[in-house]
């Protein structure tokens, strides 16, 4: 049997009449007549009986017609499913990244992609960057993103890398400072990441080269924690401009010598392509990234 035979049969039942199901499905009589023949051909069944000028269905014909009708909703749902795919309404982002960009930037940027998707079904994975690292082993996401080093390269990788900037509260006297070094932060409090991290070992040899007095009150994992304790006036500290800018509403932000750097990374799977719906996603991603 033939999907066309099914509208035709479809068309028949509801409509009764020849004529009409040919003006709603674009066809001859003669056509929805040969489709007809054809399904009775197909089933063995009479499917219909000529009264007054109309056609009457057979009982065969409405035992019939109810899987008739499941089979055209399944194939008319399965197109629609296709087409909705196809124009990117209809899809699904898995997404494993460290908190401080799940907190704000990539809620944001997936609400934006999926303004016009409806069907669209988000899942984010939120961990720390070492704990994101050990997930690319899995495979089990369509996008990832972690802050470097990475241990384990075992997926694409496209990475974006920012000087970080002092910040300090509004209400701090270096705060009129257009620049700022470790000099002007001998013996200063300082809020920064954990010893373990990049930045820690950067902002460390940066105080040792100037020879001034590095004044460390709190460590933390994350630049959004980092943040709060400035703003609280637990201290100074470092934030990378894009990713933890939300986070520094109210604070005094000035370029800080010499160069600290922080990179992070867009990480996709290997063992397969990525979905047209990921691919246009990570567009959106990179120019958030670029700030």
């Amino acid at each position: 049997m033939r999907l066309r035979q099914l509208e035709c049969f479809r068309a028949l039942m509801l409509h009764g009449t020849m004529t009409r199901a040919a003006e709603l499905l674009g066809m001859s009589q003669p056509g929805i007549s040969t489709m007809i023949a054809g399904l009775e051909h197909e089933t063995g069944l009479n499917l219909f009986l000529r009264r007054g000028g109309r056609l009457q269905p057979t009982p065969e014909a409405k035992l019939f017609y109810v899987e008739a009708a499941r089979a055209l909703e399944a194939a008319e749902n399965a197109a629609r499913v296709a087409a909705e795919i196809r124009s990117g309404r209809r899809g699904h982002l898995a997404i494993a990244a460290y908190p401080s960009i799940s907190i704000s930037l990539l809620p944001r940027l997936l609400s934006q992609f999926a303004r016009n998707k409806p069907e669209l079904q988000i899942k984010i994975i939120t961990r720390n960057s070492a704990t994101v690292r050990e997930l690319i082993s899995t495979q089990q996401f369509d996008l990832a993103i972690a802050e470097l080093p990475l241990d384990y390269p075992t997926s694409h990788m496209e990475v974006f890398s920012y000087e970080c900037a002092c910040m300090l509260p509004h209400a701090h006297p270096l705060a009129k400072l257009k620049q700022i070094t470790p000099d002007d932060l001998d013996g200063v409090p300082f809020v920064t990441l954990f010893r373990g991290d990049p930045i820690y070992q950067q902002l460390a040899s940066a105080f040792s080269e100037y020879g001034a007095r590095w004044n460390v009150v709190a460590e933390t994992e994350f630049f959004s924690t980092a943040c709060q304790l400035v703003a609280e006036g637990r201290g100074v500290g470092i934030v990378d401009p894009v990713v933890s800018k939300p986070f520094t509403e109210g604070l005094a932000i000035r370029p800080f010598k010499p160069k600290i750097q922080y990179q992070i990374a867009i990480l996709s799977p290997t063992h397969e392509a990525p979905s047209q719906m990921a691919q246009d996603f990570a567009k959106l991603l990179r120019r958030g990234l670029r700030g």
